[in-house]
């Protein structure tokens, strides 16, 4: 009767450590699995990262490329305005004006392209010219010009 008792004693024990064994085992593949999708946001999010990073590096370039003083001449000259070569400034402290003013020429006196360049891009579209099908070359696609909200840049 003895070991009867003892083995009816042991039952709920058992079943307790076996119970608690199990839970054991559910929270810790819960944290496994909560783990690894973190894991794969923050490579997402690295990945994000890098293209934002590296498109904001390009319109960066593009924003500098065209507030260049070439570009700010020649988007002026486009715009009718011309460079004064006897400047005058106003000096706000007393009012006074710093040299003599004249009217500027009609000529602007810079060149239009100041820095040779020498990756300069096409805004005209490329001419298609009609190929045979039955030709074996492969064919080159037309090259873009811009495919963002910026303009071209004249001086690329």
């Amino acid at each position: 009767m003895r070991n009867l008792n003892q083995t009816r004693a042991r039952g709920p024990l058992v079943m307790i450590v076996v119970m608690g064994f199990l839970a054991i085992s559910i929270l810790h593949l819960l944290l496994t699995i909560a783990t690894s999708q973190s894991v794969y946001e923050l490579s997402d999010l690295k990945r994000e990262k890098r293209e934002l990073d590296t498109t904001s590096q390009i319109i960066a370039e593009e924003v500098a490329s065209l507030s260049s003083q070439q570009n700010l001449l020649n988007t002026a000259a486009k715009l009718g305005m011309v460079a004064n070569s006897n400047p005058v400034f106003l000096k706000l402290d007393d009012q006074s004006v710093l040299g003599k003013p004249k009217p500027a020429l009609g000529t602007a006196s810079q060149s239009r392209n100041l820095v040779a360049n020498s990756a300069m891009i096409d805004t005209k579209p490329a001419k298609q010219e009609a190929v045979p099908a039955s030709q074996t070359q492969p064919q080159q696609l037309p090259q873009v010009a811009s495919v963002n909200a910026i303009p071209a840049s004249p001086t690329r």
